[in-house]
């Protein structure tokens, strides 16, 4: 780094990353909401203003650029007093900057709030100790200054106020410190940082340089593959958002990725995100930026796995103490800075080298991830991990304006985005978590039965067993934090609470989080039931539509690249996705041969609900003509397992000789592993899943792994509750709410199934659509410009398409290989 370069570093951002010492906090110790620390400071400052003299108080805040720390003044009391000073540390001007809770200018003292939700004694020595390290920081800003006409301080008072907002209370601790006490200790945390900051510029200019010279890492283009990359690299250049629909198999990771490092090694951004909704597709991207590290790109990248997959303690590598307590975590940041400078020169950092480094430096291979985000180029990611209001990262919640976020297989983000922004409760969990801690931890156990009456409370009050509102209880969420405070009361106590007792605290956290962004895109749900002996009664705040919320998040990132093979129409996904009206949408033809797909309707089968039972026969027999055509792996897809399960044990019994096998609800990874794995041996088999499953979406069917794919029914959600409510809202706000709650979900579910079966040039198969709701003009204007959709009349008829489909087919290989 050059000498003549100035850093900016805020007074947060450096004791987070120099003055951190000890353990990782436990699981649950958290903050108030946001809404409640800025009330409780809001408060507190009144109260100190008020102390002062309110004749002469003003407004203050230095101008930004100036180095100087204060400027000559003569109020008393200041609130959100911002200090800055510029020193020269390791050849380099670094300018640290922050401001100040309360600055009490007469005697002087600088005051830091933190506000918590425990009695101060009970804070983490870790955070307390950060804490006391942003104050010194503090101090170092107020006792040095530039200002010629300011009066310089030998030392300062320095005071930490915690303020617990549940008991009301606040508790002050008192400390001076001199010039030269401070100056010791801000020069330390800056070096280390400056130092570090050098080890990164260098790895950004090495960044730099290999982009410039970075070719595409294939031989060439697929057709639309250049088109796709030069769309993303303007969308990050320019800082617009993208809308991309680009069929399976053409190569939309590296086609983001590649663009986006360009972008990112001249300098248009400075990090990229990528994020999906399954392991597979972050594989896929972790490969994909391998292909570019292998191509010449200088590139470091982390991908962050769920905690509990990564966990040392679930793999059973380690044990948790007599309280709970991961030895992973104890003295987890005194080890850290060793651990971070090994990783940040590995590059793509693979899930197996993180694992490694973390078990050599006995850290938590989760947490040693969330480390590394500030430093990398690239992360890999889940969607919750940006959006998420509970498990939204740290990283992820503050303005990242010089990054993008490139979101792959988006048509998932529709649900999961509901899913993130809804909350639930149920009576009967509050009471088996109660009865499971009750001589163990009498507190907890208390505070979960008031809440099991607050919800039998609510649901006394309502006419029917099902009923839905626009207003949100409040006496079950005042209950829901009482029981979060008392689980966290127990933090540290051994025994610990039962291993159960933290899906019941998520599921608390998420009640409350909800709650707390209630809005008109939200309805409470009270479902009530018998359980034996028991009542039920579940509570849910559903989230109709979260686009105004994913619009929030967006403005926090330079530009945003949404993609995946299914977003018919365009319109309906830029607007339920929260993308601004001027969004471009670009739209990828398959650059596969048509030739090599048969697409054919079978409209003679009615497989709606009332009329399954008169489709199994007409389905059996259209299962094996079709398979019968050609030996090799087949999937046929319905919309239920009760479905699955009626066709499946009619074509058993019916065919008793053919080798099937069955996706279940109860299927663990490993099983259907498994299944996938027999697909890559010889043979003739008929596999029965679901749409929109696990085996529909995010896997690679290559070659002979799969040659035909029948699709029972249009993939529409069940009539339920929730559904009706989406279509219902959708409608208020002027859509058609049937297509947008029904029928364009469900069509993108049958798009996504039958693009498992073309994944590369040489594949080729059968598609088989059993509905005669597709010979609409609805589902015809959605079909893939590369269908060429034929309606056969008959089973007869389709049988003679599809055996002449396999005949045709070696020509066509023929002429497609010249």
């Amino acid at each position: 780094m050059s000498s003549t370069k100035k850093l900016r570093v805020s007074v947060t951002t450096l004791a987070n990353f120099a003055c951190k010492a000890g353990d990782l906090m436990p699981m649950g110790v958290a903050g108030p909401t946001a809404r409640e620390g800025m009330r409780a400071h809001k408060a507190i400052q009144k109260k100190a203003l008020e102390r002062g003299d309110e004749d002469r108080l003003q407004e203050f805040s230095l101008k930004e650029g100036n180095s100087s720390s204060i400027a000559p003044i003569s109020e008393p009391v200041q609130t959100e007093l911002t200090l800055s000073c510029t020193s020269n540390i390791e050849s380099t001007d670094i300018v640290l900057r922050g401001r100040v809770d309360i600055a009490d200018l007469t005697i002087p003292r600088l005051t830091e709030i933190k506000t918590t939700l425990v009695p101060a004694e009970h804070v983490p020595k870790t955070q307390h100790a950060l804490q006391w390290a942003q104050l010194k920081l503090y101090a170092y800003l107020y006792l040095h200054s530039d200002e010629p006409n300011a009066q310089l301080q030998d030392k300062v008072e320095l005071e930490l106020l915690h303020a617990n907002i549940r008991a009301d209370d606040t508790k002050s601790e008192l400390e001076t410190m001199t010039r030269s006490d401070a100056t010791e200790f801000a020069h330390q945390a800056l070096t280390v940082y400056v130092k570090w900051m050098h080890r990164i510029a260098a790895m950004r200019g090495r960044f730099s340089e290999s982009s410039q010279e970075l070719r595409f890492p294939h031989l060439k283009f697929r057709v639309g593959q250049r088109d796709m990359a030069a769309a993303v690299y303007r969308s990050a250049r320019d800082g617009d958002a993208l809308l991309c629909e680009a069929p399976t198999g053409i190569g939309k990771t590296i086609s983001t990725l590649f663009p986006a490092a360009k972008a990112l090694g001249e300098g248009e951004v400075r990090q990229v995100t990528y994020l999906t909704a399954k392991v597979a597709g972050r594989l896929s991207a972790m490969q994909a930026l391998n292909e570019l590290s292998e191509a010449g790109l200088s590139v470091s990248a982390v991908q962050i796995r769920a905690k509990q997959a990564t966990c040392f303690c679930s793999n059973g590598r380690c044990e948790r103490d007599d309280t709970g307590r991961c030895p992973m975590t104890i003295g987890f940041f005194d080890r850290l800075p060793a651990a971070r400078e090994e990783l940040i020169s590995m590059g793509v950092i693979s899930d197996e080298q993180l694992d490694d480094i973390a078990w050599n430096y006995q850290l938590c291979p989760f947490e040693l991830a969330l480390q590394m985000l500030p430093w990398v180029h690239v992360v890999v990611a889940d969607y919750n991990y940006v959006f998420d209001p509970l498990v939204r990262l740290p990283h992820y919640s503050e303005p990242r304006l010089d990054s993008v976020l490139l979101i792959d297989e988006a048509h998932n983000l529709l649900d999961r985005s509901r899913e993130m922004f809804s909350g639930q409760l149920s009576r009967i969990a509050c009471l088996d978590e109660a009865h499971a801690c009750r001589f163990s931890h009498p507190t907890v156990a208390s505070a979960l039965e008031r809440l099991s009456k607050a919800l039998l409370a609510h649901a006394s009050a309502l006419i029917s067993s099902e009923t839905v509102s626009d207003i949100n209880d409040s006496s079950i969420a005042r209950a829901a934090s009482k029981s979060i405070e008392a689980i966290l009361s127990t933090v540290g106590d051994s025994p610990p609470l039962p291993e159960s007792n933290s899906e019941m605290f998520r599921a608390l956290c998420r009640y409350v989080a909800i709650n707390e962004l209630y809005s008109e895109q939200h309805r409470t749900i009270t479902h009530v039931s018998s359980m034996g002996k028991r009542k039920e009664v579940l509570v849910t705040l559903y989230c109709l539509d979260a686009s105004n919320v994913l619009a929030k998040q967006y403005k926090l990132y330079k530009s945003q690249v949404v993609f995946s093979a299914t977003l018919r129409p365009s319109l309906f996904y830029r607007d339920t996705l929260g993308l601004p009206e001027s969004t471009p949408q670009l739209k990828i033809s398959s650059p596969f041969d048509s030739e090599r797909t048969l697409h054919a309707v079978v409209d003679w089968v009615d497989t709606r609900y009332r009329k399954r039972a008169s489709s199994i026969g007409p389905l059996t027999e259209l299962i094996k003509r079709v398979s019968d055509a050609k030996s090799g792996n087949y999937l046929v897809f319905f919309p239920s397992y009760a479905y699955l399960e009626l066709v499946y044990s009619a074509f058993t019994t019916e065919y008793p000789s053919v080798a099937v096998w069955k996706q279940s609800g109860d299927q663990s990874k490993d099983e259907q592993k498994k299944l996938l794995d027999t697909l890559e041996q010889p043979g003739h088999r008929v596999g029965f899943a679901i749409v929109g499953g696990v085996f529909g979406e995010g896997i690679d069917y290559l070659g002979d792994k799969l040659i035909g794919v029948v699709v029972v029914s249009t993939g529409l959600p069940g009539l339920d509750a929730k559904t009706q409510l989406v279509s219902d809202h959708y409608r208020e706000q002027g859509h058609d709410g049937y297509n947008f709650a029904y029928r364009y979900p469900g069509f993108t579910r049958v798009l996504q199934t039958a693009g498992r079966l073309i994944r590369s040039e040489t594949d080729s198969g059968v598609v088989i659509l059993v509905d005669d709701r597709f010979r609409q003009a609805f589902y015809q204007q959605l079909y893939p410009e590369s269908w060429r959709v034929r309606y056969p009349a008959n089973l007869a008829s389709l049988a003679e398409e599809v055996d002449q489909f396999w005949d045709r087919l070696p020509s066509v290989t023929g002429q497609s290989s010249q």
